[in-house]
Parts: structure tokens; C-alpha cells; sequence
């Protein structure tokens, strides 16, 4: 078998990320022959590394950033430039996953992992790009994991995407997490937009509209929150 048949092989499983295992299931051949080609095509730059043990055909690291570790999917301020709904400049891509894992770096982009509790692990879909695939966050759960952490996507960029999304699925995922301090900064969001909803606060804790800024500012009665980030 060529290289050139072993590649067309990997191009067709439509995996990114390509192990030793998945190189002896894709020919057939015993793992240490597979060792024996997967060393050639490093060598002919036909397949680049990633990480020990794990390979890739491809130099996008948008393809490999969600299959290196399942569940996991791209979310926060990357999300909403794949969505099409920031102009911001990507320099990194967040990845939420339930595993706890090290970031890594590919053709120059970084890729970092943010861990979530295993009930966030929902809201995302396998989307095709070229020849393999991503998992990529609905526009709406990507919002919902940004009012959650703040710190992975200015506010300001989630409430301009707010004009724009589906209120219901807000609505569904975040009532999905029951997370108090999401719903208080996504009804108060919202009800800047003009939008009603029934979310009400529950508790006397106090929050913060947005956590990554020192300062308080003034208080909403009504949200039970500091409102210390003003959007236009």
C-alpha cells in the first residue's frame, strides 16, 4: 500500500486526529507496520503531530481543537465568530469539554480547554467542515456558557448577538442548567433588548453582571444585580 492510498484512506474516514489504532483499522495492517508508514508520511510532511501518539493530516486547528477529547465542543467567543456574529479577532480557540485537560498549540493557534460540569454538555452539533468535522455550540448555548464565564466572552458581544438569536432556546438552556447567576444576567440582558421574560430572581446572594470587572457599580432591585458594564 502507498502512502499516497494510506492517505486517501484517512481523508475519507473524515478524522482529523489520527492515532496508531486508527491508521492499523483504517489498512489493516498489524500496528507495527502501521508505526513503520506513519513515521514515512512524518517524514514526507504528508502528516503533521499533534501530541504523542496523536497525528494529523490536515493544519487547521479548528478541525483537531474538538476531536482530540470527547464530549467536548467549541464555545464561548469562538462560537460566535464561526456563527458569524463577532468581528472580534479569534487569537485562540475555547473548547469546552467535561474531561480536565492541557491546552495545546497547533500551527500557531492556541487551543485551550475550558472544564464544565457534565450536565453543560449539551446544545452543540457536529458540523462539517471540508473533508472531517467540528463540534460546534448552538449560537444560543454558546451565549448561555458566556454569561456562565464571562471571562471567555466580553458581555458586550453576547448582548449584540442577543438581537439576533432564538429567545426560546435561551430560555430552554438556561432554565436546562438552572444556574442563578445566568439567569439573572440573561433576564436583565434581555429585558435591556425589550424582551419580557418570566425569569425571576431566587435567594438574597448578589452577583455581579459581569465578574471580570473590580468594580461593582449601581445595584438592580430587581435582578439582584451589580450592574457594572454598560452596553450600547
Amino acid at each position: 500500500m502507498s502512502l499516497r492510498e494510506i492517505l486517501s484512506l484517512i481523508e475519507k474516514s473524515s478524522l482529523a486526529v489520527v492515532t496508531v489504532n486508527d491508521l492499523k483499522k483504517l489498512t489493516g495492517m498489524e500496528k507495527e507496520t502501521a508505526y513503520v508508514y506513519l513515521n514515512r508520511m512524518l517524514q514526507k510532511n504528508y502528516l503533521y503531530k499533534i501530541e504523542k501518539g496523536k497525528f494529523t493530516i490536515y493544519q487547521d486547528p479548528f478541525l483537531i481543537s474538538t476531536q482530540l477529547v470527547y464530549p467536548s465542543y467549541i464555545s464561548f467567543l469562538p462560537a460566535l465568530y464561526l456563527h458569524g456574529k463577532t468581528t472580534q479577532t479569534i487569537n485562540e480557540i475555547l473548547v469546552a469539554t467535561s474531561k480536565r485537560r492541557k491546552g495545546s498549540e497547533f500551527f500557531g493557534m492556541r487551543i485551550k480547554f475550558v472544564k464544565l460540569a457534565p450536565n453543560f454538555m449539551f446544545g452543540f452539533k457536529k458540523v462539517n467542515k471540508g473533508n472531517s468535522f467540528i463540534f460546534l455550540a448552538d449560537l444560543e448555548k454558546a451565549m448561555i456558557d458566556s454569561l456562565y464565564l464571562p471571562r471567555y466572552c466580553p458581555l458586550s458581544e453576547v448582548f449584540e448577538a442577543m438581537r439576533e438569536a432564538d429567545t426560546e432556546k435561551l430560555l430552554g438552556f438556561a432554565s436546562k442548567l438552572g444556574i442563578e447567576a445566568i439567569n439573572r444576567r440573561l433576564g436583565y440582558m434581555l429585558e435591556l433588548t425589550g424582551i419580557k421574560t418570566d425569569l425571576k430572581t431566587k435567594g438574597k446572594t448578589t452577583y455581579k453582571l459581569n465578574p471580570t470587572i473590580k468594580s461593582r457599580g449601581d445595584f438592580n432591585s430587581k435582578w439582584k444585580l451589580y450592574v457594572n458594564e454598560v452596553f450600547e
